[in-house]
């Protein structure tokens, strides 16, 4: 312990004592009304994102279905968050509607 801290406790029991504690108050109605709103405001926005990220389940096995047939995954985005298409070389089976790919 430092010479700084026996100095602060010092000072703490020389002081006088600090007023009681008021009693809790008991949660009205408007309490448990704001306390409503506000956990329904936090799982209504919540909600949407759960619901968001198990559409995104799906896609990984179509991904991995895509690289397995020689495909290669392109992004709409930059960053690789968007969503994205396969792109099939020349000469397998789905490349009806399917651009040729192209180099980088």
């Amino acid at each position: 312990m430092s010479a700084i801290d026996l100095f602060g406790l010092t000072l703490a029991f020389v002081g006088t004592m600090p007023p009681p504690r008021p009693p809790r108050p008991r949660p009205d109605r408007a309490t448990w009304a704001a306390a409503l709103l506000f956990g329904g405001v936090c799982l209504g926005t919540v909600g949407p994102m759960i619901t968001i990220w198990s559409f995104h389940r799906p896609y990984a096995e179509a991904k991995a279905r895509c690289i397995a047939d020689g495909g290669r995954i392109l992004y709409a985005a930059l960053d690789g968050s968007g969503p994205y298409r396969c792109a099939r070389p020349l000469g397998t089976a789905d490349t009806g509607a399917q651009p040729p790919l192209r180099p980088y």
